[in-house]
C-alpha cells in the first residue's frame, strides 16, 4: 500500500472518530432575527437584533437527559443563556448562565419585539425545576455564587412557584441577596377565545430598605394572523413615579415563522420619549 493512500486511510478514521460523538447527540439549530426603523421625536435610528442557539441532547444509560446549548448574538458574541441541563425524575438541572427563579416565571406582559418593558430579573449560575408534585403546579429554586459565569447576579436564592388551571395561571418569586437586597415578583395571567389578560408586580429592595415598585398590565387580542395588543407600565419608589409608560402594537403573522410589526410607546413622566418602531423578524 502506498504512503499516499496510507494517510487518506488514517484521515478518514480521525475524521469517523471525531464525528462519533456528534452523531451519538442529536443537534438541534434556533434563532431569531429582527430589525426595526426606529422614530423617536424625530430622531430616528435603525436596528437588528437576533441570536443563534445550538443546542445538543443525548440520554445516559441511566436515564437521564442531558443537554447543552450555545447561544450567540448578531455580532458573533456570547448572547447569555449557555448552559447544560439534567433532567430526571429527580426534576431539572440547569447550570451556567440561566434563568434565576424570578426570571423562569416573569414578563407576562412583556408581548413586544422591541418596546415593551418587562421585569429586570437577571439570570442565575444554577435553576432546579423540581418534579411535578401537584398538577399545574411548578416550583423552582436558583442560586448564584459571589461571581459567576456570563452573568451580573450577586451571591443569593431565589424560589419561584407557578401554577396553572386551564386558561388562568398564577405566579409568585422571591429573590434573598447576600448584599442585603431582596426581589419579590407576583403576576396573574388569563386567556379566553383569543384574548389574553395579564398583570405583574416587580419589588426591589435596598439594603436601607426602600421599595421600587414596576406594575405592569397586559391586553392581547388575536384574530387571525393580527395581534393587537397594549401594555402600560409604572415605575414608583417613596410614593412618587419615575416612569408611566404605555406602549400598543400591532403584530402581522405572514407566515413561515416571519412577523411584520408596528410598536408605539409613550412615557407621561418625559414628554421626549415617545418612539414608533416599524419592522419585520423571524425565527427559525
Amino acid at each position: 500500500m502506498r504512503e499516499s493512500q496510507m494517510k487518506k486511510i488514517i484521515a478518514s478514521a480521525v475524521a469517523v472518530a471525531f464525528a462519533a460523538p456528534v452523531l451519538a447527540a442529536d443537534i438541534t439549530i434556533t434563532g431569531d432575527q429582527e430589525f426595526s426603523l426606529q422614530d423617536s421625536n424625530g430622531a430616528s435610528t435603525s436596528a437588528l437584533d437576533g441570536d443563534f442557539n445550538i443546542k445538543a441532547s443525548t440520554e445516559t444509560a441511566n436515564g437521564f437527559s442531558v443537554s447543552a446549548d450555545i447561544n450567540y448574538d448578531t455580532d458573533g458574541d456570547e448572547d447569555g443563556s449557555s448552559s447544560l441541563t439534567i433532567s430526571g425524575p429527580f426534576g431539572k438541572i440547569d447550570a451556567g448562565d440561566t434563568s434565576s427563579a424570578l426570571d423562569a416565571v416573569d414578563d407576562v406582559t412583556d408581548w413586544g419585539y422591541v418596546l415593551t418593558g418587562g421585569t429586570p430579573n437577571i439570570d442565575a449560575a444554577l435553576l432546579y425545576t423540581l418534579p411535578t408534585l401537584v398538577e399545574g403546579l411548578t416550583l423552582n429554586y436558583s442560586m448564584s455564587s459571589e461571581t459567576n459565569y456570563a452573568s451580573p447576579a450577586s451571591e443569593g436564592d431565589g424560589f419561584s412557584a407557578k401554577y396553572s388551571a386551564g386558561d388562568l395561571s398564577v405566579r409568585y418569586g422571591i429573590q434573598d441577596n447576600k448584599d442585603d437586597t431582596e426581589q419579590q415578583y407576583v403576576a396573574l395571567t388569563y386567556s379566553m377565545a383569543g384574548i389574553g389578560l395579564a398583570a405583574e408586580q416587580y419589588t426591589t429592595t435596598t439594603a436601607a430598605g426602600v421599595d421600587t415598585d414596576t406594575d405592569s398590565m397586559s391586553l392581547t387580542y388575536t384574530t387571525g394572523d393580527i395581534t393587537l395588543a397594549i401594555e402600560t407600565q409604572e415605575t414608583s419608589s417613596a410614593g412618587a413615579t419615575s416612569a408611566d409608560v404605555t406602549t400598543m402594537g400591532i403584530h402581522y403573522g405572514m407566515g413561515g415563522g416571519v412577523t411584520a410589526f408596528v410598536e408605539n410607546t409613550d412615557d407621561e413622566q418625559d414628554a421626549t420619549a415617545e418612539t414608533t418602531a416599524v419592522g419585520i423578524a423571524f425565527k427559525f
